[in-house]
C-alpha cells in the first residue's frame, strides 16, 4: 500500500492507539481510562472492525452452543472484582432464558456472545464521554516518522499517535501443509469461524477435523446441536482431547514459584509429584496451581528449555490447562460412546480430492498407515502463530521495517517485561505488546484470567508514562 500523507505536526492529542478492539484491547482501554481520568476527548483511539467493543473472535460467536469454557465467577473485566461477570450474569435474570447456563454444582457457564456484551456494556461510559473513541476500520500499516506513529487504514483514513499497543491477540488459523494442495476445494473449511461456515454440511455427512483441542470441541458441539449424525473423525499428532472441569470444589495445590525448575524435564518430574502427593485431589488441584504460578515457572527456564517445554510438553499441558465447558464435555461424551466420534492419533501426510470425496493419507503413532475418507473437512488447528510475521499485514511490515520481530521461543512477538516491543533487544520506544502474542515473554497467556492481569498491568504501564497532548491531527490521504 503506498501512502503520501502531509503532516504539519501540530501537538498530538490522539495520545494513543489501540489496534485490536477485542477482550484485550477492551480491557486495556477500561483500565487505562479509569486511571488517567485526566485523558480528555479523543484521546484513546481503539481500531476494531466489529461494530461492538469486547466482542473479538473468542466473545464474537452468536452459536448457543460456545460457552465460556470456566465458570463464570472466573471471569471478569478486572481482578480486584473477581465475580464482576457473575453479578452482572446475575443481575440481568438470564436464568429464564438459559437454563442451560446452569448447572447442579452452581457454576454457571454462559455463552461466550454474553461475555462479549458484558465486556461492551463495561465499555461502553468510555464510548459515551468520548474519551474513548472506536474506529470501526482496519488497520493496514503502521509507520514511524522519526517523531509519531502513523496509523493507516483500509479506508484509506491516517492518524498520527505518540503510542500504539498492538492487542491484536491470536491470528487467523492456517491450513496444515500437507492440506495446501486442496486447500481452495470447497469441501475444506479452512476457518471454522467464519459466518455460517457449516450452515450447509449435510446431517449424513462424514467429516474429518485436523485438531483435537478446544476448537473441535466447538465444532461438533455446534454440528450436534443443528442435527449432524454422520460419523466424524478427529486427527491430531498425540490424539489428545481437551479435559473437563472437577465435578467436586477445587482448590490450589503446590508450590512451583519456590526454587522454580531450570529444566523442563525437572518441571514435569515435580508436577507429577505433587499429584502423587495428592492422589484424593482433583488433578485440576494442581495444574491450577501452575496456571497461577505460570509467570514465575516459565521466567526460571532458559530459552533453550523453554523451547524445549513448548516442543514436548505443551500439547499435555493444553488439554489439561483449556477446559471445555461440562455441556460442551457431554455433548463429545455422546458423540463417543455411540461410535460417531473417533479420535486418531496420526500424522497427515497428504491429502487427495476427487468428485466422490476427500482423502486423507495419515501415518498413526506406531508407523501403520492409514486412509480415511470423507465429505467435509474442517481445520481446527488453532492460530497461525508461526506464520505470524510472514503473512500480509501490517505485522509484517513493521517487522521489514524493524520494529517487531519474533520472541526467542517462537509464541508470538518479542516484549519486554514493561511490555514494549523489543528488536535485537533493544526497547521500540512508544510501541506495546499485549495479550497473547507477548506469551514468550510471560508465559501463560492464554486462559483469561491471566489476559485480564496482562491487561491490567499494559494499562498501568500505559498510565504511567503517557502524556497528555491537546491538538487532534488527523490526515486524509
Amino acid at each position: 500500500m503506498n501512502v503520501e500523507v502531509q503532516i504539519s505536526r501540530p501537538p498530538v492529542s490522539a495520545t494513543l492507539a489501540i489496534i485490536g478492539g477485542g477482550a484485550t484491547g477492551t480491557m486495556i482501554a477500561y483500565h487505562l481510562l479509569r486511571k488517567r481520568r485526566d485523558l480528555g476527548v479523543g484521546s484513546v483511539v481503539i481500531f476494531e472492525p466489529r461494530a461492538r467493543l469486547g466482542a473479538g473472535v473468542a466473545y464474537g460467536s452468536t452459536d448457543p452452543q460456545h460457552r465460556i469454557n470456566v465458570p463464570a465467577s472466573r471471569m471478569s473485566i478486572d481482578t480486584d472484582k473477581p465475580d464482576d461477570f457473575a453479578q452482572w450474569f446475575k443481575w440481568h435474570s438470564h436464568e429464564t432464558r438459559d437454563p442451560e447456563a446452569f448447572l447442579p454444582s452452581g457454576d454457571v457457564y454462559p455463552t461466550r456472545s454474553e461475555f462479549g456484551r458484558y465486556l461492551f456494556e463495561r465499555i461502553t461510559p468510555s464510548l459515551v464521554n468520548e474519551t474513548l473513541r472506536h474506529v470501526q476500520d482496519a488497520v493496514v500499516a503502521v509507520q514511524h516518522d522519526g517523531q509519531h506513529w502513523l496509523i493507516h487504514t483500509a479506508q484509506g483514513t491516517v492518524f498520527t499517535v505518540s503510542d500504539v499497543v498492538i492487542a491484536t491477540s491470536h491470528p487467523a488459523p492456517a491450513l496444515p501443509y500437507p492440506l495446501k494442495k486442496i486447500a481452495d476445494d470447497p469441501r475444506v473449511i479452512s476457518d471454522p469461524w467464519a459466518k455460517n461456515a457449516f450452515k450447509t454440511i449435510d446431517p449424513r455427512a462424514g467429516i474429518a477435523i485436523v485438531g483435537t483441542g478446544l476448537t473441535m470441541a466447538d465444532v461438533v458441539a455446534t454440528l450436534t446441536a443443528q442435527g449432524h449424525l454422520g460419523p466424524i473423525t478427529a486427527v491430531s499428532r498425540r490424539g489428545l482431547r481437551s479435559r473437563g472441569h472437577s465435578p467436586q470444589p477445587t482448590s490450589l495445590f503446590g508450590d512451583f514459584s519456590t526454587n522454580p525448575e531450570q529444566t523442563a524435564l525437572g518441571l514435569l518430574t515435580r508436577i507429577r509429584k505433587t499429584l502423587s502427593l495428592a492422589p484424593d485431589r482433583p488433578w485440576q488441584d494442581v495444574l491450577d496451581a501452575v496456571r497461577r504460578q505460570g509467570k514465575a515457572i516459565w521466567t526460571a527456564l532458559p530459552p533453550t528449555e523453554q523451547r524445549r517445554l513448548v516442543r514436548h510438553l505443551r500439547p499435555f499441558w493444553d488439554v489439561h490447562r483449556f477446559r471445555i465447558a461440562p455441556q460442551v464435555e457431554r455433548a463429545l461424551n455422546l458423540r463417543s460412546e455411540t461410535g460417531s466420534l473417533t479420535v486418531l492419533a496420526a500424522r497427515i501426510e497428504r491429502a487427495e480430492a476427487t468428485p466422490d470425496g476427500l482423502t486423507l493419507h495419515l501415518r498413526e503413532r506406531g508407523g501403520r498407515t492409514r486412509a480415511i475418507r470423507t465429505n467435509i473437512l474442517i481445520n481446527t488447528t488453532g492460530p497461525d502463530h508461526a506464520g505470524i510475521l510472514t503473512k500480509p499485514g501490517f505485522l509484517s511490515r513493521l517487522a521489514q521495517d524493524g520494529f517487531v520481530q519474533k520472541d526467542p521461543v517462537g509464541l508470538g512477538l518479542w516484549t519486554g517485561e514493561d511490555h514494549v516491543a523489543l528488536v535485537g533487544g533493544r526497547p521500540v520506544s512508544g510501541l506495546f505488546i499485549a495479550g497473547p502474542l507477548s506469551r514468550g515473554t510471560f508465559g501463560e497467556l492464554m486462559g483469561f484470567p491471566e489476559v485480564t492481569a496482562n491487561a491490567q498491568s499494559v494499562a498501568t504501564r500505559l498510565a504511567d508514562t503517557l502524556q497528555i497532548s491537546t491538538h487532534s491531527e488527523q490526515v486524509h490521504s
